[in-house]
């Protein structure tokens, strides 16, 4: 009986979240998203023409890498054909239709992998708990799947990179470091766990990561003129340059959620068109450059702290996936230019947390689960934005308020690893 029971509730829970899932996803074939952007730059790459200097549509540009462009050339041939303007897709190419039915496919899919090695690492020790263990986790990172499921995002691709690689099938071997150099290629933000093979000392794994990257840059070489190629890539790398005045101090853009992006909200009085000022007090763009990176260096050295605490504990339970997730959850506030749907990068952080919740309630102190109940509220986890007028959407933004939330969070999940290792070092 007991195990009819645990069929019916699991995989019931399995269907729901599938449904949940399939409704962003097939929502993003039709709607606008940033795969307009990438589809319009493998034409550009496919024509011979600049991937960076200019914008492809509404004004935003291409930051991704070639060989990313490169990937998407087998949709190109596809953009001469167009549905006709009286169908469910009136005017758009097949091209930009096709690759996004296969990126939802392949969106699709990777959550299934995540949820899967999820499962596979943390199994609460009863029937009960593991049905309230899913149910708690379905309900606080489905909009997190939503948004980058309904907006064409990256997020989740990135964090099926950093689970695979140290949790899945690319774990070991020579390919290890595989998946996350291609993810750096794509994307930089997991160039951030190459801290993690300097505090392991681990350099046999980071010049493997290394050389898959080389090898992922080296790629659009074989394939197109090499003079062309080059200038891409210099272009792409300039682009993604960390140090630029443009990364560091991301004046009059709005909802981003990153550390910089606040610090910019809140200490200038720079107008942003549905926004409302919250300045405290006007600094000096230098000002605000210094006090960023310097930030950003409490932040690093925060995760670096805590890396080494947990490494130093013992018997504490996956010290490895509690590793990665103080890892992941930095990312969206280290790196400049995010946005909320790279709230995603929480997911591993929030999963130990119910886990450990669950399973030793006295564990975690009622003030700390509070305020992390607060954090996931302002993350809109909790409750869906989207679901308020676009007054409040405009004032939530205006106010950075999920960066807020990202911030208390990253707070809360410190305190906690700091708690945590605290009662079994």
């Amino acid at each position: 009986m007991q195990s009819n029971i645990k069929f019916t509730t699991i995989n019931f829970l399995k269907w729901v979240f599938a449904a949940l899932i399939f409704w962003p996803a097939f929502h993003s074939i039709s709607s606008g998203n940033d795969f307009d952007i990438f589809i319009r730059a493998a034409y550009a790459l496919h024509d011979g023409g600049d991937l960076y200097t200019k914008p492809f549509v509404n004004g935003l540009y291409y930051y991704y890498s070639p060989f990313f462009a490169m990937l998407l050339q087998p949709f190109v041939f596809l953009r001469e054909w167009q549905f006709p303007n009286d169908s469910m897709l009136p005017g758009i190419s097949y091209a930009l239709v096709a690759v996004k039915i296969v990126w939802s496919s392949l969106s699709i899919i990777m959550i299934a992998r995540i949820i899967r090695i999820i499962a596979q690492i943390f199994t609460p020790d009863t029937l009960k708990k593991r049905n309230v263990f899913w149910i708690i986790l379905m309900i606080l990172c489905y909009r997190w799947f939503w948004m980058n499921l309904w907006y064409g995002q990256l997020t989740i691709f990135l964090l099926w990179v950093i689970m695979e690689s140290f949790f899945g099938k690319f774990k070991k071997g020579w390919y290890s470091g595989m998946l996350i150099g291609l993810g750096i290629n794509v994307k930089v933000l997991p160039l951030f766990f190459m801290g993690k093979y300097g505090l392991d000392f681990n350099i046999k794994a980071a010049i493997n990561v290394l050389l898959w990257l080389i090898l992922f840059i080296a790629i659009p070489f074989v394939f197109y003129d090499f003079e062309y190629i080059s200038q891409q890539t210099l272009s792409w790398l300039n682009t993604i340059n960390p140090l630029q005045q443009k990364h560091v101090i991301t004046v009059g853009e709005g909802g981003f959620v990153d550390i910089g992006a606040l610090v910019v909200k809140y200490f200038t009085s720079y107008k942003i068109p549905t926004e409302p000022s919250v300045c405290i007090m006007e600094l000096s763009h230098k000002a605000i450059f210094i006090i960023t990176q310097v930030m950003r260096l409490v932040f690093i050295g925060i995760v670096s702290f805590l890396y080494l605490r947990i490494k130093k504990s013992a018997h504490i339970y996956h010290s490895s996936f509690l590793s990665i997730a103080l890892f992941c959850a930095s990312i969206p506030l280290i790196f400049p230019h995010q946005r909320d749907y790279s709230f995603a990068l929480l997911i591993p952080s929030l999963v130990y947390m119910v886990f450990t919740f669950i399973e030793n309630k006295q564990i975690i102190n009622p003030i700390l689960l509070a305020l992390t109940i607060v954090s996931l509220i302002m993350l809109g986890s909790v409750v869906f934005f989207e679901f308020f007028s676009l007054d409040f959407r405009y004032w939530m933004l205006g106010v950075r308020l999920q960066g807020l939330g990202g911030l208390l969070y990253f707070i809360c999940f410190s305190a906690f690893v700091m708690s945590y290792t605290k009662k079994i070092i």
